[in-house]
C-alpha cells in the first residue's frame, strides 16, 4: 500500500488515498533516526536532505516539547524497507496558536524503496521544555503514557483551576473521546477506557458533557461551568488514531481551545497598540513633511499669499496697474 499525496503548498494539506476504506493511522514517531509507524504500513525512514528545522519542531511537539534545538544525520542504520524523501511542514514558530503538533499535518511524498534513493537517516534532539509544563493554559490537555512510549495514548489530564486534574468517566462518551484528540492533534479517538487512579489522585466530575458544533476540534468546550474536581473511581486512558480519509479535521490549538484566555489577548492587545502607534507616528511626519514641500514649491513659483511680495512698498516706476482696462506705467 502506498501514499499518494496531494500537496496545496498555501495552506499545507495533504491527503493520503488508500485501499482500506479505515485509512492509515500514524501511531508513533521516534527521533534517532526519524520515523512515522502506520499500523498499516509498519516503520517509515524520513530521509534528512528532505526536510528542515520546521519538522524537526513538529516531531517534537508531537512527542510532548516545545521544540527542537537540532537536525543531524544519524549514526544508525535504516530499519525500514521503504523511505520519505520530502516532508514540508508549516514555518510558524507559534503552536499555541496553529497547532502544528503533528507530523501527518505536514505535507508528506511518496514512500519509495530505499533501494532507489540515497538517503541519509535524519537525528531529531529535542529540547527539554514540555509543552505541559510551558505556560500551560485553561483547557489544555496531555496524555499521560501508560503502557506504551506513544504520544497518541495515555491518562487523559486537562488544566483546569491551575493544576493539571485526570478526567472522570462519568458522563464520557465517544464524542467526547473524538473532540479530546482533535484537540491533541489528531482526528479521532480509537479507544479508550479507565483505570483505577491512586487514592490522592482527582478529576474533573462533569455531570453531563455538552459537545456541540463548536466543540468540534476544543475538548474544552464540552466541559460545562458546572464542573467540579474531586475523587472519583476510574479515570479515562485512551487511543488516538490519525485517520487520513478524515484530513478535513483540523486539530485544535490554544486561540481556539482556551477558556478565558486573558494572557493571550492583551499580549494582542499590546501589539496592536505598538503596531498603531507606530503608523500614527509615521503618517504625522509624513504630512509635515508634505506641508513643507507644497510651502517651498508654493514660494518658488510666488503661488500663495503668504509668499507674494508687498507691492505697495515698491519703487514707483515698478508698480503696474490698470485703469479701465488700459495698461499705464508712472
Amino acid at each position: 500500500m502506498f501514499l499518494n499525496v496531494l500537496i496545496v503548498t498555501s495552506i499545507f494539506i495533504y491527503t493520503v488515498c488508500s485501499a482500506s476504506d479505515e485509512g492509515d493511522r500514524l501511531w508513533d514517531v521516534t527521533l534517532d533516526p526519524l520515523q512515522l509507524n502506520y499500523d498499516a504500513e509498519g516503520w517509515m525512514t524520513i530521509c534528512h536532505d528532505g526536510i528542515n528545522l520546521d519538522v524537526a519542531h513538529v516531531v517534537c511537539r508531537q512527542k510532548g516539547f516545545t521544540n527542537a534545538t537540532s537536525l543531524e544525520i544519524s549514526n544508525l542504520l535504516s530499519v525500514s524497507d521503504f523511505v520519505i524523501t520530502k516532508v514540508v511542514c508549516p514555518s510558524t514558530s507559534n503552536y499555541f496558536l496553529y497547532g502544528e503538533t503533528n507530523i501527518m499535518r505536514c505535507n508528506i511524498a511518496d514512500p519509495v524503496k530505499k533501494e532507489q534513493e540515497a538517503c541519509s537517516l535524519a537525528k531529531i534532539s529535542c529540547n527539554t521544555d514540555t509543552i505541559k509544563k510551558t505556560d500551560p493554559y485553561k483547557g489544555q490537555l496531555y496524555l499521560d503514557r501508560t503502557e506504551t512510549e506513544s504520544p497518541a495514548d495515555g491518562v487523559v489530564e486537562v488544566f483546569l483551576d491551575n493544576d493539571w486534574y485526570h478526567v472522570c468517566k462519568t458522563s464520557f462518551t465517544d464524542t467526547v473521546a473524538n473532540s479530546i484528540c482533535r484537540q491533541y492533534g489528531y482526528t479521532g479517538s480509537d479507544s479508550w477506557t479507565t483505570v483505577e487512579p491512586a487514592s490522592s489522585v482527582k478529576g474533573v466530575l462533569v455531570t453531563e458533557y455538552s459537545c456541540k458544533t463548536s466543540s468540534f476540534e476544543c475538548f474544552s468546550h464540552c466541559i460545562p461551568s458546572t464542573y467540579s474536581i474531586d475523587s472519583c473511581e476510574d479515570h479515562v486512558t485512551l487511543t488516538c488514531s490519525f485517520d487520513v480519509t478524515e484530513k478535513y479535521i483540523t486539530s485544535g490549538s490554544r486561540s481556539q481551545c482556551a477558556l478565558d484566555e486573558c494572557s493571550q489577548c492583551e499580549k494582542s492587545l499590546q501589539n496592536y497598540r505598538i503596531i498603531t502607534g507606530s503608523l500614527s507616528s509615521l503618517l504625522l511626519f509624513s504630512v509635515v513633511v508634505f506641508l513643507i514641500i507644497v510651502i517651498w514649491f508654493c514660494c518658488k513659483k510666488k503661488c500663495c499669499c503668504c509668499c507674494r511680495k508687498d507691492y505697495a512698498n515698491l519703487p514707483d516706476h515698478r508698480v503696474r496697474y490698470r485703469v479701465d482696462g488700459d495698461r499705464n506705467d508712472e
